[in-house]
């Protein structure tokens, strides 16, 4: 059940995000223009999910608790938290923090993050202060539902 959760909810935020449509030629040239500006981009060397995207990571909560969460191209995200609540949304930069917001809801969580380690994992900081561990894992977020503790 929750590998059709986690499945579910990644088809979900596809289709939402129009994934596999092509641009139209009259907006091939403003993509491409869109795309050489990365300034809002989350890519590159930097601290964050900037960093490490896309890619399905374990987040290790500083209670112990254990997510998994997958970064998509288009930086949307599924995630399945420790008990199986799936959920999913879109990921941006704001005032230098990576911040999460949850498809139907108003506030995003937002978090300061640190380097990325040699292991690729990396510590973000919840705004309550909340440190968390994420690292890189193979796979898909389907292949490590059952990972998850119920």
């Amino acid at each position: 059940m929750k590998k059709l959760i986690a499945i579910s909810a990644a088809l979900a935020l596809a289709a939402c995000n129009g994934a596999g449509e092509e641009p139209a030629a009259d907006d091939a040239a403003e993509t491409e223009t869109a795309t050489t500006d990365a300034s809002d981009m989350l890519e590159g060397d930097a601290p964050g999910f900037e960093a490490v995207a896309p890619g399905t990571y374990q987040v290790t909560r500083s209670g112990g608790e254990i997510d998994f969460i997958e970064i998509h191209p288009g930086m949307t995200f599924s995630r399945v938290a420790e008990g199986g609540d799936a959920t999913g949304g879109v990921i941006f930069m704001k005032d230098g923090m990576t911040c999460f917001l949850v498809e139907g809801e108003d506030e995003e969580s937002c978090f300061t993050d640190g380097p990325k380690q040699e292991d690729g994992s990396m510590e973000t900081t919840s705004e309550a202060g909340d440190v968390s561990t994420v690292m890189p894992v193979d796979g898909t977020l389907a292949d490590h539902v059952d990972e998850i503790p119920a």
